[in-house]
């Protein structure tokens, strides 16, 4: 009986463990859902159920052995739709829902409902499915509060084993939605359309709920993360609000307002964080952003506004919320990516200025919203929002219109986060693919560098340059750009000819300086376009010229005409305004409004910079597109005529900037209601004016909204009866402002997979989910608030249209064209064959390193005409295949392609052997004449690697096409040659698929976590395996500089290729095909806690040696759990985290893994992974630098060399140093990364201080072998010494003395010369306080190093290493002390250890000399040259006669030699320590003489203030003196006075000279109209005077609304005089007056504080003063450095042997004798040889400190 209790107890012991189990748990379950269809729902909510319905059948997997669904609807009463068994799949529900689910009516009692589901749905057998597999699930919708009780109910359920999920709608029952839910899983909708959203999150929220166990989650378990967070709701919103509001409705109704707001998030710690602060005098913060996580705190917050009475200090308040606000410490979540965002409400001007507070908000990623009441500055409102303010500023009338907007702007914020957590990334990756075309191009800029530009503001002017060069490929032949700033004048900072990659071209644009001074734009102009002229020559062809000139103010001289000469040169001008430029004065500078950008604040240039390059790729990018574009027109009863009239002048307007033609861009218009109406099809017209005139006849149809059936209607006009071509690129745009109203999904679905690319334009009430549903991809839908801003859009939709008409990246192929020249090629004929490939060309990247081409033409026998070595730019390819040929003969293919085999050589240029893809496109009209030999003579090219593409003509052999090519995919044909235009785009689309992507790394380690979970099913871990198998060709990993590693995560984690494999890339392929799919529930957490270790050196990670690490993360779903830890590792370790999500996750869910939403990509399911252009997507997002920072070091070169006479070249004399300079120059520049973030490069810019300012001013600038060659000119002005004042000469060359960068100072000199070693001494230790990090010194004396060790600093551990010109791999020792000190003063790293040097590597073997080229085509005959210069000079004359030898010099006296030290004790042998500055004390020395009076001590802090002391005795008065006075100290701002009294009107004066401009100030309120007066007669037309000057430009005024137009009246009289009206602000300072009289001499007044203590003031030192009284002893300062150990004194001689007495009685203790004066500094001791290495003596002291 005993046994039989046992094991009774362990089984339900082991049940126990079960149920508790930390496993995955049940997938799948049985769902039931009970909807409200009761009268409180109503008829016309009713569809948005049934859509709810309808997608959550959609995305919830039904099968038999997955999910069951059931539905029922209630009121009063219960009506089943159909049981879990009624249905296996999810057709037939929708079927039913389609026929037979309708609204029945009736009171609301959810408590009966419940109760008949009960026992309807959960009190039968389950079919054989058990319950803990698959739990069953109540989902309950209801839209009021019960008319029963629910609670009984509900607890009947649950204890029965059913979990329920309470969704609320309308006006439901908080209190109902509790009581019936299961834990947490209630939730309140605040309208019925809300539903729409919320189903993208039920899902989640059925698994959640489906693998959730009350109670049962064991301690020691890791608790998943709370469930994800609705449809855009993650972000960090702060609300600043006025609290002076006059009256309690406005409260109130303020109140309303964020309540609105915050019903409608999804309030959750891990969701949307809200926090309010409100403000009038002073700020105070209501609620922080981690206060308060639910939505019934936050709203408990809100009641605690009261109104406040004070002033409208807004710029303070903006500065405290970006303190205290947005800190990290009070909940911000900036470090992780989630989007900051503030709304500020007020309805006043601000009392405080706003715009340096607001722009240090939104330098920090803040985007600002503004709510503006009547009342509100709108002028500062811009200054305070984010670009554009058009759509960051909400213009209201009142606080009552506050509630009513509340819906529009929750869209607002919604599409905000929306735009920057999905689509920012997605969209700036379509537009970097619609500048690919812009293959070359010139870009220069001229951007302004006077004093009104802050140095925060100039370092958004160069973020603003380096993202826009980042859009363009920067080569020679390609995109090239320089950069000219100025001010009052003019500096080139680069030409456009110096930097010829993209790595260079960034760090010359981050090494610019600021100018300052005022601003000259014209001069500027006139002065950049002989720059521009000059850099143009360099070129071998015209290409586009763009000039990018940016201001922040009005220029002081005229623009107009420098910019029309400079427009016409042909250079196309964007002029960029910021602040206070003119925009006048912009639109003459661009001369075209669509040139000019403007914006309120600098860190407006990050939206500008997309508006620049737009203007600028639109022109290569849309050049010869070819595309059928049909518009589906909204034209239902909400649009509206006006609304409709807006739309249509928006259609009408992308007509102006697309090419029509038949041949070019075909428009076609559907417009839809409930019903369609075809207004014309894409053959009906070919001109704009025809197009633009049908657009104009469109009239309303005014129904409902039936967008589904609309895109089902309009697939057929994508067909080629309704004129769709061949080869044209298909795109729908649809414009709609409201909710479809049946389903879009399924005929959008259809629609794309017929290869149309569907762009989704909605406005006001679109749903912008149904948007995505629609276009599929959310980079392709666009959201406004309002048909007025349909006019931004413009431009950035056909740019997207540009982008995506056809494929443009083709690079990396060696291709060989295969030209028919044969009898029947025409000359028209041979002119369309070269048009293609001349088409090609254009659109490949051509250079070495990307597209080479070589051709041959053929008819009874080939001809090269060039090989693949032969061009290496597309100018010179396009000229050669243009050239006219002769045709004749007859055709044999087979010959051909046998000759061009020999192209495909390395001998001619083929890179076959570097696995570069090989190529052949052959062209031919006619049936070949050697057909025999074709197949055998094509297969043999294919064996070789090289894919062949044969394009047939007329009565070319189909067959014989398909037999060179081995597929049919890779033939083309048509029926004549004007026929090849069609087809352009295949070839095209054919070349881009065999194009790999190339890698822009030089090395990286890479390592593939991919997710292996139950989620994945094995066909797609198969395609996962495979992608990874086709990506490995991409990488070059057999010269292990690029590494790859895999491993994969499911329950448990596993490590499959570890970065140290030496597999070569057929072994790597096999073997992660080969790897078994891991299982379980995916534990991605633990996965990203244990792959760091793959990346740690014993692994084969590269992280110390600055190699970029990057993880991947293939993902199929949301993390679950809380991954911050683990991901802060990875980060802290420089390890840059790309996620890719496919299938049912969005990036918001991701974003905790990567922290930025520019590295999450995601696709709807893995098959997307099979498709090229994917794969080139991830290859180009490994290889990009993510978020690559850099170290900053600034190095000023100086020569010291005391022998230089004026008019010498510098480096005369010193052959050595002309030598070596350049090679230590290129180590010095070239340090590697630094060990605080892999992949952080040190970016080095020197200055070269030389003794001839004039000719060589110091600048910093990148090195390059020009800087040197320019050394090489110079000629200084005399001789240099190495002194003091040299070394402050050097310092002060640094301008900008910034903590966060580098200093340093390289010194080559030829010896001291005699001079005072103390005080250089001196100077270097104030140097280094000053910030100084390093002072090295070069001895171009050999003899003479020894002399700079006393002040040199900055070598570490090597101090007492001594650098001379001509020793050993001098370059590479300063280039390790550089590195340490970029390590301290970047990674604040104390030093770093370096390895041992490796051994040299051995000399390689001599190369093989080259095969000889092919004799070059005759040249064209050159230009005529220049004319000839002067000969050289005559013969030399005769030798003069030898002058006398000069006597020879004195022997100088030999120096003495300094006393010999005692022999001190012996120490314990060390290695050489970092100099230090503190020695240890020396052996007590003999007393010393006094010594002089040492230098005062620094200041010490102020004593507190004494007792009022008593008045002094009256001074001695004054004289009269008319000299003018020094100016004093501004006073403080004085209360502003009364208005004083209207005074008397003064007799009219002599017109005055007009004086400056003033500044305009603030506008005044404007007075009451007075009464118009009586219509006076018109007079008679006067003589036309003549033109005036032209006038300053007003400032434009706010919009009158427009009147009756009449005669000019007579003056009315003169109202009565105003009341005084309010005093205005304080207007700018005057200028200072006259001097008055003296006045009478005051009586002496009391004793003022001290003052603060001055700045340092410049001048000549002043005689030394009287010696002042003592003062009373200072503050006790700090302990100084100990100073270096003074020379132990010598033994003193014997003393005389003193007489025996008897001894005394000892004597009083004497008074301490004064100090000694400081010994000279001792030479320093031999290095002594180190017992431990430097390595093992900082890891002693780091283990036991």
């Amino acid at each position: 009986m005993k046994i039989l209790l046992i094991i009774f107890v362990l089984i339900i012991w082991t049940e126990t463990l079960a149920d508790q189990s930390p496993g995955p748990g049940p997938e799948y379950a049985d769902v039931v859902f009970l909807v409200d269809s009761s009268d409180h729902l109503g008829p016309k909510s009713f569809p948005f159920v049934k859509t709810f319905i309808n997608k959550m059948i959609n995305s919830l997997p039904i099968e038999t052995n997955k999910y069951r669904v059931a539905l029922a609807q209630y009121s009063d009463e219960f009506h089943s739709e159909f049981h879990l068994n009624t249905f296996k799949g999810r057709s037939p529900m929708l079927n039913h829902l389609k026929m037979n689910f309708q609204f029945i009516g009736g009171s609301l009692q959810i408590g009966k409902a419940l109760q008949e589901a009960h026992r309807t749905y959960f009190s039968t057998p389950t079919n054989g499915r058990d319950r803990k597999q698959f739990p069953p699930i109540l989902v309950v919708l209801a839209s009021a509060e019960s008319e029963d009780e629910v609670e009984e109910a509900s607890k009947a359920l649950q204890k029965d084993g059913v979990k329920i999920i309470s969704v609320g709608v309308q006006k439901a029952s908080e209190e109902n939605l509790k009581a019936m839910a299961t834990s947490r899983f209630h939730f309140n909708l605040r309208t019925i359309r809300d539903l729409s959203t919320f189903s993208q999150n039920m899902t989640q929220i059925i698994k959640d709920v489906t693998k959730y166990k009350e109670g049962a989650i064991n301690a020691d378990m890791q608790v998943p993360f709370p469930m994800s967070c609705q449809k855009d709701s993650l972000a960090d919103l702060v609300f600043l609000v006025d609290e002076s509001l006059g009256t309690r409705g406005n409260l109130r109704h303020l109140q309303t307002f964020l309540e609105n707001i915050t019903s409608s998030m999804d309030v959750k710690e891990n969701c949307m964080r809200l926090g309010l602060i409100s403000y009038s005098s002073s700020a105070k913060t209501i609620s922080f952003l981690k206060s308060s996580t639910t939505q019934s705190e936050f709203k408990q917050q809100i009641k605690n506004l009261s109104i406040q009475v004070g002033k409208s200090n807004t710029g303070a308040a903006i500065e405290h919320m970006r303190r205290d606000g947005f800190s990290e410490s009070y909940g911000s979540r900036r470090a992780q990516g989630v989007p900051q965002i503030a709304v500020l409400v007020t309805h006043r001007p601000s009392d405080d200025k706003v715009h340096d507070a607001a722009l240090n908000l939104r330098l920090e990623d803040v985007t600002v919203f503004a709510l503006s009441i009547q009342g509100a500055n709108n002028t500062q409102l811009q200054e305070i929002v984010s670009y554009p303010p058009e759509q960051t500023i909400s213009m209201l009338k009142s606080y009552a219109d506050l509630e009513t907007y509340s819906t529009k702007f929750l869209k607002k914020l919604q599409n905000e986060i929306w735009s920057q957590i999905s689509t920012y990334a997605e969209q700036r990756n379509l537009d970097k693919t619609g500048c690919v075309d812009t293959k070359e191009a010139d870009i220069h800029f001229l951007i302004d560098g006077s004093s009104s530009i802050q140095e925060k503001e100039f370092e958004q002017i160069k973020r603003f340059m380096l993202e826009v060069t980042e859009m363009f490929s920067i080569g020679p032949d390609k995109v090239r750009v320089g950069v000219v700033q100025y001010s009052d004048n003019t500096e080139v900072e680069f030409y456009i000819t110096d930097y010829s990659n993209d790595i260079d071209l960034r760090k010359a644009i981050f090494n610019i300086k600021q100018l300052t001074g005022r601003t000259y734009t014209g001069k500027a102009l006139d002065y950049i376009l002989q720059i521009i002229k000059n850099g143009s020559k360099d070129r071998m062809s015209k290409v586009p010229c763009y000039l990018i000139v940016l201001t922040d103010g009005m220029s002081m001289d005229r623009v107009m005409e420098p910019a029309e000469r400079l427009r016409a040169e042909q250079i196309t001008i964007h002029a960029v305004g910021i602040g206070a430029a003119n925009k006048i004065e912009l639109q003459e500078i661009a001369g075209k409004e669509e040139g000019v950008s403007f914006g309120q604040n600098f860190d407006a240039l990050k939206s500008i910079k997309n508006e620049v390059v737009r203007e600028i790729c639109t022109e290569k990018g849309c050049e010869d597109m070819k595309a059928d574009i049909m518009f589906l027109v909204d034209s239902s009863w909400s649009i509206g005529n006006e609304n409709f009239r807006k739309m249509k002048i928006f259609m009408k307007n992308l007509l102006t900037k697309i090419q029509i033609g038949a041949d070019k861009t075909q428009i076609g218009v559907v417009q839809f209601s409930d019903k369609t109406k075809e207004e014309f099809q894409l053959n009906r017209y070919f001109t704009r004016q025809e197009i633009s005139d049908a657009i104009d006849r469109m009239s309303l149809i005014n129904e409902g909204t039936f967008t589904g059936k609309a895109l089902n209607f309009v697939g057929q006009y994508f067909t080629h009866s309704k004129g769709a071509r061949l080869g044209a690129k298909k795109f729908l745009i649809l414009i709609t402002d409201g909710v479809a109203q049946d389903d879009v999904r399924d005929p959008a679905r259809i629609l794309r997979g017929k290869d149309v690319t569907i762009f989704s334009v909605g406005v006001y009430n679109a749903n912008r989910s149904q948007l995505e549903e629609i276009s599929g991809d959310g980079s392709l839908v666009f959201h406004v608030e309002n048909f007025d801003h349909l006019k931004a859009l413009e431009r950035k939709l056909v740019f997207r249209v540009c982008a995506l008409h056809d494929c443009k990246r083709i690079t990396g192929l060696d291709v060989v064209f295969v030209l028919d020249h044969s009898g029947s090629i025409k000359k028209q004929y041979q002119d369309h064959m070269i048009n293609l490939t001349i088409h090609l060309v254009k659109k490949a990247d051509v250079g070495r390193n990307g597209v080479q081409f070589g051709a041959l033409k053929y008819s009874d026998q080939p001809n090269i005409l060039f090989y693949l070595n032969t061009y290496s730019n597309r100018s010179a390819i396009i000229e050669n295949l243009r050239m006219r040929r002769d045709t004749g003969g007859n055709t044999y293919t087979a010959k051909a392609l046998k000759h061009a085999n020999a192209l495909f050589t390395e001998e001619h240029g083929s890179r076959i052997k570097e696995n570069v893809k090989q190529m052949l496109i052959v062209i031919t009209d006619g049936k070949s004449r050697d057909h025999d030999e074709l197949n055998d003579t094509a297969s043999e090219l294919r064996d070789k690697g090289i894919t062949i593409f044969a394009v047939g003509v007329g009565k070319a052999n189909q067959k014989e096409l398909e037999g060179m090519a081995g597929n049919k995919n890779n033939t083309i044909y048509v029926d004549n040659f004007d026929k090849l235009k069609d087809v352009f785009t295949l070839v095209q689309e054919s070349m881009c698929t065999e194009a790999p992507e190339v890698c822009s790394l030089q090395e990286a380690d890479v390592i593939f976590l991919c997710d292996g979970s139950d989620r994945v099913s094995n066909s797609d871990f198969v395609t996962m395996t495979t992608f990874l198998s086709d990506l490995i060709d991409n990488f070059d990993i057999q010269s292990q500089r690029m590494k790859i590693g895999t491993a994969q995560f499911g329950s448990n984690y596993q490590s499959i290729i570890d970065l140290k494999n030496s597999l070569t890339k057929t072994q790597w392929k096999n073997q992660i095909q080969n790897v078994s799919k891991s299982s379980g529930f995916p534990r991605i957490d633990f996965a990203l806690k244990k792959v760091s270790n793959m990346f740690n050196l014993y692994a084969g990670g590269r992280r110390n040696a600055g190699v970029p690490q990057t993880l991947v993360v293939i993902t199929s779903g949301d993390p679950h759990y809380n991954v911050a830890d683990a991901v802060k590792t990875l980060k802290d370790l420089g390890i840059c985290i790309l996620v890719l999500g496919i299938g049912d996750v969005s990036k918001e869910q991701l974003l905790p893994i990567t922290g930025n939403s520019e590295k999450i990509i995601t696709f709807q399911d893995f098959d997307k992974l099979k498709n090229v252009d994917v794969r080139k997507r991830i290859i180009r997002e490994i290889c990009q630098s993510c978020g690559k920072t850099n170290c900053f070091m600034d190095i000023v070169v100086g020569f010291d060399i005391s022998t230089h006479v004026q008019g010498q070249p510098l480096f005369q004399g010193h052959p050595q140093l002309e030598s070596y300079l350049p090679g230590i120059l290129e180590d010095i520049s070239s340090i590697r990364g630094v060990s605080c973030g892999a992949g952080t490069e040190v970016q080095v810019s020197l200055a070269f201080k030389v003794n001839n300012d004039q000719e060589f001013p110091a600048k910093f600038q990148i090195y390059q072998k020009a800087v040197f060659d320019s050394l090489l000119q110079v000629n200084v002005s005399g001789p240099t010494h190495l002194n003091a004042q040299f070394l402050q000469s050097l310092w002060d060359t640094f301008k900008n003395k910034s903590a966060s960068r580098g200093q340093v100072l390289l010194i080559f000199s030829d010896g001291l010369q005699g001079e005072s070693n103390i005080m250089l001494e001196n100077q270097s230790d104030r140097l280094k306080e000053a910030g100084l990090d390093a002072l090295l010194v070069v001895s171009l004396n050999t003899t003479a190093h020894h002399e700079f060790s006393n002040f040199e600093f900055g070598k570490g551990f090597n101090y007492r290493t001594h650098l001379t010109i001509g020793m050993r791999e001098l370059g590479k020792k300063l280039s390790q002390y550089l590195g340490n000190i970029a390590e301290r003063t970047c990674c604040y790293t104390f030093c770093k250890c370096p390895g041992i040097p490796g051994p040299h590597g051995t000399r390689g073997p001599q190369a093989m000399k080259g095969s000889q080229g092919l004799k070059g085509s005759k040249g064209h005959r050159g230009e005529d040259g220049d004319p000839g210069v002067r000969g050289d000079a005559g013969p030399q004359g005769d030798k003069g006669i030898a002058g006398c030898p000069g006597e020879q010099g004195e022997k100088g006296p030999k120096g003495f030699s300094g006393p010999k030290g005692g022999h001190g004790d012996d120490g314990f042998d060390g290695l050489d320590g970092e100099e230090g500055s503190h020695g240890f004390p020396g052996i007590k020395g003999e007393k010393g003489d006094p010594g002089s009076q040492g230098s005062p001590g620094s200041r010490g802090v102020p004593g507190q203030c004494g007792e009022k002391g008593f008045p002094g005795d009256p001074g001695n008065p004054g004289q009269n003196s008319n000299i003018k006075g020094q100016k004093g100290s501004k006073g403080e701002q004085g209360r502003q006075g009364r208005a004083g009294q209207k005074g008397v009107q003064g007799s009219p004066s002599s017109t005055g000279s007009r004086g400056r401009e003033g500044r305009r100030g603030l506008q005044g309120v404007s007075g009451e109209p007075g009464n118009p007066g009586p219509t006076g007669t018109l007079g008679a037309e006067g003589l036309q005077g003549p033109q005036g000057s032209q006038g300053n430009p007003g400032r434009k005024g706010e919009k009158g609304s427009q009147g009756h137009k009449g005669p000019q009246g007579s003056p009315g009289p003169m109202g009565a005089k105003g009341s005084t009206g309010r005093p205005g602000l304080l207007g700018k300072k005057g200028e200072p007056g006259l001097l008055g009289d003296p006045g009478p001499v005051g009586q002496t007044g009391q004793r003022g504080r001290q003052g603060d203590s001055g700045i340092p003031g410049y001048g000549q030192m002043g005689r030394k003063g009287i010696k002042g009284p003592r003062g009373f002893p200072g503050d006790v300062g700090q302990k100084g450095d100990i100073g270096d150990p003074g020379i132990p004194g010598g033994p003193g001689p014997k003393g005389f042997r003193g007489l025996a007495l008897t001894v005394g009685l000892r004597g009083e203790e004497g008074s301490q004798g004064l100090p000694g004066p400081p010994g000279q500094r001792g030479i320093k001791g031999m290095a002594g040889q180190p017992v431990y290495s430097q390595c093992d003596l900082i890891r002693f002291l780091r283990e036991r400190s």
